[in-house]
């Protein structure tokens, strides 16, 4: 999706109270598997063929590798020849990285067998599609209802999504149904209250918390309020909290994830005629849920058109048992020729 014009000044967050109850309830109905590591093939879906091709990361000095906090790891151009392919908004990668998960604004799954070459990943196999389903169990018929974005998947294979125009969040019972699964919509009080059509919540992180239950994290893009801030909130079974996210033009946040020391990293884009596309990633310190002033962070990475970006839209995070984290950024091509999709990996250098 294109950047969103400046917002009007949102109005002063208030609390709401409600229960998240059917997304608590299939949490507790369903064990600690991960579908995205069963050797299974989820039901629903049609296999399709894609191309990866590597790319270097700098375009003006190849042998860059390390930019600000990051070490650039590898880099994919991915092609295909089916239709619907592309438009990739929301990215989850399996603890052990060998799978991919994705939704697209125009209402489909991806899911994929990442390949390796030792630590760097170098294709894409069993590559398949499947149309995001509504509650009546029917993929969803209009752009206006398609336009997926954020994604976040529990242990046990619990996915959330995050759409907007249409402004809600939906989950998905993938490790029992599979890409059969229909929606199960969550409550999300007045979160959506002011949203921009095509500046909602980008950003979808699910907060899994001993003996409180799970919780979700939603940041929006829009509407830009009039300290510059940007509309966040809270959601779980206690309600609804609302707070901020300190904006910085010209970037707005594009996805979200959560590390295990509980440090917040947020991916975020810039686009203008002139200066092209801009990526920056920041890392939020623990504790940001409990602030009260707006949400800043400190910048791992910024970089502009000479590096191998797109419209960088999807981010996730692989924390290995030797203590390294990788970072994976998936870009939205808009179905735009012009574009790219591109799958990014880097670990953390500090």
């Amino acid at each position: 999706m294109t950047e969103p014009d400046p917002a009007k000044a949102r109005k002063k967050a208030r609390h709401t109270s409600f229960i998240l109850g059917a997304l608590g309830l299939a949490l507790l109905l369903y064990g600690l598997f991960s579908f995205l590591q069963a050797d299974a093939e989820l039901p629903g879906a049609a296999q399709i063929d894609v191309s990866a091709s590597p790319v270097l990361w700098n375009l003006d000095n190849w042998e860059e590798q390390e930019t600000g906090a990051l070490r650039f790891v590898a880099g994919l151009e991915l092609t295909s020849a089916e239709p619907a392919f592309g438009g990739l908004s929301g990215l989850h990668i399996s603890s052990d990285g060998k799978r991919l998960l994705s939704v697209s604004d125009q209402g489909d799954w991806l899911s994929a067998d990442l390949v390796h070459d030792g630590i760097k990943i170098a294709g894409l196999e069993n590559a398949r599609m499947a149309p995001l389903l509504g509650p009546d169990g029917k993929p969803l018929a209009s752009k206006y209802e398609q336009d997926a974005e954020g994604l976040d998947v529990t242990k046990d294979g619990f996915a959330c999504v995050s759409f907007e125009r249409h402004h809600r969040v939906w989950c998905y019972e993938l490790s029992r149904l599979g890409f059969e699964a229909p929606a199960i919509p969550i409550s999300i009080g007045d979160a959506a209250a002011g949203l921009e059509d095509n500046g909602g919540f980008e950003s979808l992180v699910i907060l899994e918390r001993d003996g409180a239950g799970p919780r979700l994290l939603l940041i929006a893009e829009s509407p830009r309020g009039a300290a510059g801030t940007l509309p966040a909130a809270e959601i779980g079974k206690e309600g609804i909290r609302h707070f901020s996210l300190k904006e910085e033009p010209p970037f707005s946040p594009t996805d979200a994830a959560l590390r295990s020391n509980g440090n917040l990293i947020v991916s975020e884009r810039r686009y203008s005629p002139l200066a092209g596309v801009g990526l920056r990633i920041r890392e939020i310190e623990a504790g940001f849920l409990e602030a009260d002033a707006p949400l800043e962070g400190r910048e791992l990475l910024n970089a502009g058109q000479t590096y191998s970006i797109d419209n960088m839209e999807g981010l996730a995070l692989v924390e290995t048992e030797e203590g390294r984290t990788f970072l994976f950024l998936l870009s939205d091509d808009n179905f735009n020729s012009l574009q790219r999709t591109l799958l990014l990996q880097f670990e953390f250098r500090q």
